[in-house]
């Protein structure tokens, strides 16, 4: 069972409807907030993958180059 809360399911809470009065802010800020937050994550995880993959590409690439010089030299 997922313990996130969705965008909608979030809005409606009545603790977090009240966090926000306390805070003195409106359902909409809070929502671009939480939508700002999810794009920067998503891009972060998408830069991580890219760096990952890269990096596994060049030791693949490494590797390869190794095998070839130790055909050549036989």
């Amino acid at each position: 069972m997922p313990t996130d809360l969705t965008l909608a399911e979030a809005l409606s809470d009545p603790l977090i409807g009240l966090m926000l009065r306390a805070d003195g802010l409106d359902k909409a800020s809070f929502a671009d907030f939480l939508d700002r937050a999810a794009r920067l994550q998503l891009e972060q995880k998408l830069t991580d993958l890219q760096e990952r993959r890269a990096e596994a590409f060049y030791v693949r690439l490494a590797a390869r180059e190794t095998i070839q010089e130790q055909a050549r030299s036989l």
